[in-house]
Order: C-alpha cells, then structure tokens, then sequence
C-alpha cells in the first residue's frame, strides 16, 4: 500500500494562502495545480476571524478545480510553529486477534501512548513513530503481519495550543472541504527540503514569513529544537510605511520591487520614487536609505533568533542554514544572515514551473511530505485524529467520477466545534539541545540602524 492520487496541500499563512495539487504515484508528487488568495482573516500565522479565511480558502481552491477539473474535497493543512512543544511519549497493548498483529493494533497502542501526556489547553498536532517492539523483539518500523503478544510503540508528539488547530480546522470545515491532516511546518519541510546529509549532521532551517521567523534545528533527522520570533515581512513593510510616510500597499511593493538586506549592497545613484502620504508631489530617495530601514528590522529578527540558537549551538553543525519563506526573497537576505551568523547560508525554492519562490515551500512542502508517508505512519495519523484506516489522497480526475457522492456528503457534514479566541503571540523557545554557546560575529550600525534597535527593545 502507498500513497497515490490526487493530494491536496493548503497553506495559510499571514499574508497568502496558497493550495498545491499534486497527482502522487509511488510517493512521487507531481503538481498539477496551484491557487492563491490574499489572506484576510490570519495574524502571524494563526487564523483569528475564521469566516474571512473561509472565503480565501474558497478562492484559491476555485483556481485549484479550475486546472484539475476535479472537484476538491479533502486537504493536507500546513500548521505554523507556534509554541511548539516536543515530546517522547511511549504506549504498550496486547495483541487482539490470535497474535497476530495489524493496523487495527497499531490504532489502539497510539490511543494507549497518548492517554494522560497531553494538557487539556494543547493538542497533538504531529505523531511520528520511532520504532514499534513486538514482545522483547525492539527496532520494528512496521508491525503489521508480525506475530506476537505485545505491542509497543515510542513516538515524538508536537503539540500546540488548541486554539492554532480548532481555528484553522472551523475555517477549512466552513470553505467546505475536509481536513485530511495536519501537518506541522518545520516537520514537513525537514523531510524535504533538507537533503539526507543535512538530516543527519545537523543543518538549521530558517522559515521567514510575513508574520513570523521560525528556526529549527534537525539534526539525526529529528527536530531537535524549534524556536519563534513575532516578526517577519510584514513588519519590514509597515517599517518602510511609517519612516516614508507612505500607504502600506505602497511600502510593500517597494520593499518588494527595490528592497535589500545589505546597506552595502545598496548603490547611493539609485533613486527610488516614492509618494508620502499628504504630499502633492513625489519625492526621490537613495537606495541606500530604503536599505537601512530594512536592514534594520532584518538585524533584529537576525539577532533575536541567534541568540536562542547560540544557546544550543547550532552553528557548529556542519549543514549551514536553508532559508525558505517569502522573506527569504528579498534581495542579500542569505548573504545578510551568513555574515550575521558566520555559517554557510542557502535559499531554497521548489524547481515546479511557476513554484520557483521560497514563499511556495511551505505548501510544497506539506505535500511531499504526505506523499512520502509510509502505511504505519499513515495509520499512525489516522489513529491520532480518530479517522478510518485508509490512505491519504484521492483519486485523480478520470477516477473521481466512481467516488461514493454520499460518502463525499457525509465527510463534510462533520460537526463543528465553537471557534477559540486567539491570545496575543508572543516569542516562544522549546530548548531541547544543551550545548555551549557559540561566539556570534558583531557588526557595527549605522546611525539609522541604531535608532530602530533602541526602538525595538
């Protein structure tokens, strides 16, 4: 049994919510189909009103059955790290039916393992198997078929506040569709984004959204540390509006069009127009002073996410940093956190036609990440939401037309649950690694520089 058909990743994020369609043969993924919205309803990847987000989902799912000419009914969700906690949790059962185990076992020693390790405000977002032990036999990837009398499972939970999962969840359940499965950000991107000798020796991936930065740290090919800091793009963006005095829209596409990271990449024969707000005239500034603005906020995102991966030392693992995000597109970013950090720093962006932005990594992301699943972790995840034994995906477009339309119906008539209010967010830190502190490389700031520092703290 593997993954095949038609999978469906959506991403909602601060700024965009993005849909991928992949048709999946042999834990391949092939992208079919792609849709965008405006997000609407999001602040720093949390989904705060959920029927604004509802209709964004429904927009960029309309784009998505307009190329497939398949309707959508089921999707892979992409959660944030957002007060991430990491936990080994472990369960044992007794084999039901003559000793001889099957997915129907698994099932029922995933519910054992989760019995009492989860707080009532947290919810599971991600299960991952270690290993299985049948009877004193340890080591087993996948028990079923096995014999024996005891099964027990050791696996890695991240969990999350509820209210990251339940308000998302109402949102996709109101755009009409059927949640599929969660997966969490740093998880997936791991698993793919990262090659094999990354995995293993350690590498730190580095995700700058628009409401947030994220750093992991894996190592093993486990997530060894995973930590936050509230601001990204959108923060750089409403820097620019409030020291030019210009419209938002207009900050960010200037921040887009002509922004970069490093004041001395900036050339003072650039002029750059702008339109202050109140003003009846244009005005001209040089690149360079749009440069420090931005250097500025990045220096501080920069620095605040250093320090927690000095504290772990991060930076002596061998694989460098992988930057994804939209804000990883702006102009010297890698080149602005190698100098920062003092380690090797690279951009990723999925190779697809018209996916070629680190901003596309995430939704890229979750759906190889679904595809590459094996049967016992598929098991694993249905057990975790209460789902049927079957295999994520749906069939692709020609054999669509055989599905059950009342089974259809009956998934996405699932009852709804009363939406959570979202707290302020604040910085979170999940410390799993203690090792001594690396030496981070300081640079001096330019007079605007230090003004935005003070500002900042």
């Amino acid at each position: 049994m593997a993954n095949h058909g038609l999978i469906v990743g959506l991403d909602v994020g601060t700024n965009t919510v993005k849909v991928l369609a992949a048709d999946v043969r042999d834990q391949q993924a092939n992208i079919v189909a792609v849709g965008r919205a405006v997000a609407h309803g999001v602040r720093k990847g949390v989904v705060v009103d959920i029927e604004a987000t509802a209709n964004d989902i429904r927009q960029a799912i309309a784009q998505v059955n307009e190329q497939t000419q398949t309707p959508v009914s089921e999707v892979v969700a992409l959660i944030p790290a957002k007060e991430v906690q990491i936990n080994v949790i472990s369960g044992q059962v007794s084999v039901q039916d003559s000793q001889h185990i099957a997915y129907t076992d698994v099932q029922a020693v995933v519910k054992e393992a989760l019995k009492g390790q989860v707080a009532a405000d947290r919810e599971v977002v991600d299960l991952v198997p270690n290993a299985f032990a049948v009877d004193d036999f340890e080591g087993v990837q996948d028990p079923n078929d096995m014999v024996g009398m005891r099964l027990k499972l050791t696996a890695t939970a991240y969990t999350t506040p509820k209210n990251v999962l339940t308000n998302l969840r109402l949102a996709i359940e109101k755009a009409g569709l059927h949640l599929r499965d969660f997966v969490l950000a740093p998880l997936a991107a791991s698993k793919t984004v990262l090659s094999d000798a990354e995995q293993e020796f350690g590498s730190i991936l580095l995700d700058m959204g628009a409401g947030q930065t994220t750093a992991t740290v894996v190592q093993n090919h486990q997530l060894r540390f995973i930590s936050t800091f509230p601001a990204g793009g959108e923060n750089i963006s409403r820097d620019i509006s409030t020291v030019l005095s210009i419209g938002n829209y207009d900050a960010d596409m200037l921040k887009l069009d002509s922004g970069l990271a490093l004041v001395k990449k900036a050339n003072p024969a650039n002029l750059l127009v702008i339109q202050p707000v109140g003003k009846e005239e244009a005005e001209q500034i040089a690149e360079p002073y749009l440069t420090e603005i931005i250097a500025a906020r990045v220096d501080q995102i920069l620095e605040k996410i250093g320090t927690q991966l000095q504290a772990v030392s991060a930076f002596d693992m061998p694989g460098g940093i992988t930057l994804i995000g939209g804000t990883a597109a702006l102009r010297g970013i890698d080149e602005a956190v190698s100098e920062t950090y003092q380690v090797p720093t690279h951009q990723f962006a999925p190779d697809d036609i018209g996916l070629h932005h680190p901003g596309m990594a995430g939704a890229w992301a979750a759906v190889h990440y679904a595809a590459l699943q094996t049967p016992v972790e598929l098991i694993v995840k249905q057990a975790l939401y209460g789902l049927p034994l079957h295999f994520i995906g749906q069939p692709l477009i020609a054999a669509s037309a055989k599905r059950n339309p009342a089974k259809q119906q009956a998934a996405l008539t699932k009852p709804v649950s009363k939406p959570v209010e979202v707290p302020e967010v604040a910085e979170t830190t999940n410390d799993i690694i203690n090792k001594p502190t690396h030496q981070q490389a300081k640079q001096g700031f330019s007079r605007v520089k230090r003004f935005f520092r003070e500002f900042f703290d």
